[in-house]
């Protein structure tokens, strides 16, 4: 969310934008916090798919 949208303020202007209510800065970054965990996770798993991937190429 950070990353894309900028600080939490930039959030709450998006939100202000489509009609849709604000966001307390203490939760978004309790949000960002656990969306930053998701990544990892997600992010080790698929670098671990592609090498297991490449290895079983080279060995073919």
């Amino acid at each position: 969310m950070k990353i894309s949208l900028g600080r939490p303020v930039n959030v709450n202007n998006l939100l202000t934008t489509l009609n849709i209510t604000l966001i307390a800065n203490r939760n978004l970054k309790k949000m960002e916090a656990r969306a930053g965990d998701a990544i990892k996770k997600i992010s080790t798993a698929s670098s671990n798919n592609a090498a297991i991937d490449a290895y079983e190429k080279e060995m073919e």
